[in-house]
């Protein structure tokens, strides 16, 4: 293997090049991942049908091209809210604290389109509403690579952050509910 020679001419300020210490606390949302990927599940990708109260909001905030995580996140509903159930065994309020996390970051990709997260412009969230997924799917991507708690493949990754992203959103915690009063 080559090494690779780095020559710094000037510094103008601190430089440190030690390990982030955020990369060495474990994730919630990486423990929900790990339980879910050993989940058995058969993916019926010809299903395209969802409940009601999920059609409903898909429709409210105008999603199209993220519908796709949703469909995934079909398949994996039950096992989502028993690994919850798991993690919850050993950190106090971990669904909710895991939620709340995906919430400030709906909320930071919010004001990336300039719209106001305590009176939100349902006509901009819907005009770019899989904008808004996708830079909370690269958020939480980005997030949980810096954790200390990997345990599963990328593949498993990727499936994994859409159906926690997915699970958020069908509990109204990342795009708006539909049954909010204006």
């Amino acid at each position: 293997m080559a090494d690779t020679l780095v020559q710094i001419k000037e510094v103008h300020g601190d430089v440190n090049n030690a390990e982030p210490p955020e990369s060495k606390v474990d994730s919630i949302i990486n423990d929900v991942i790990s339980e879910i990927s050993q989940a058995r599940v058969t993916v019926n990708i010809k299903d395209r049908t969802f409940p009601s109260k999920v059609d409903s909001k898909i429709k409210h905030n105008q999603l199209k091209r993220n519908r796709s995580i949703v469909l995934q996140y079909k398949s994996y509903s039950s096992h989502i809210e028993s690994a919850y159930s798991t993690v919850e065994k050993h950190v106090v309020n971990g669904k909710q604290t895991a939620l709340l996390i995906l919430n400030e970051m709906y909320a930071t990709a919010l004001a990336k389109f300039n719209i106001d997260v305590w009176e939100p412009d349902m006509a901009v969230i819907q005009q770019h509403a899989d904008e808004i997924i996708d830079d909370v799917k690269t958020q939480l991507t980005k997030f949980l690579y810096k954790s200390a708690n990997i345990t599963f493949t990328k593949e498993q990754l990727a499936v994994g952050v859409n159906v926690v992203l997915a699970h958020a959103f069908v509990e109204c915690y990342v795009l708006e509910n539909p049954n909010d009063t204006d």
